[in-house]
């Protein structure tokens, strides 16, 4: 499905489960499951390899106008994914891989069948792992550089529509 042209439709805001006065309390339960993550994890030897030019995206200060500075805040994006302009992306920089939410695959008139299948679990949330429902290569759009991303399928509640992680 091409994704040059206007979007046909929005996909804003899934309902999100965390109040602003438990952000606190989670921020310690989500650094001791991202440690119990690291510590349980595999990681296999990297071997070096040519590195290829990858695309950057840049902000100016007139995007802080409005910042204060120092701040923590997270990256949150619209991208245009089938179509769709997909809003509250969340740029996950502890995070390897890329997440779409199940109620934001079904948005997109995506249906299990067109899933591939996956066969381990994504281990970091609560440090209790989450079966995936699945993955999907999309054809994603930001500004003029299109690529195709797997996803993975995750069917939990969460206050973005999807996490990409670094590369």
């Amino acid at each position: 499905m091409p994704v040059d042209g206007a979007p046909q439709g929005v996909i804003n805001v899934i309902d999100g489960i965390v109040e602003p006065e438990r952000v606190c309390e989670l921020r310690g339960t989500i650094k001791r499951a991202e440690h119990m993550h690291e510590v349980q994890s595999v990681q296999p030897t990297i071997k070096k390899r040519r590195t290829k030019a990858k695309t950057v995206i840049t902000f100016s200060d007139r995007g802080l106008a409005r910042v204060y500075s120092p701040h923590n805040d997270a990256l949150v994006i619209t991208l245009h994914v089938n179509n769709l302009d997909i809003k509250r992306i969340l740029i996950g920089q502890e995070s390897s891989c890329k997440i779409i939410y199940y109620e934001t695959f079904k948005q997109l008139k995506l249906e299990d069948k067109d899933l591939a299948p996956a066969t381990s679990p994504l281990v970091g949330f609560n440090s209790m792992p989450k079966w995936l429902v699945g993955k999907i290569i999309l054809l994603v759009k930001i500004g003029s550089v299109t690529r195709q991303v797997e996803f993975w399928v995750l069917k939990v509640l969460s206050s973005y529509n999807i996490i990409l992680g670094r590369d």
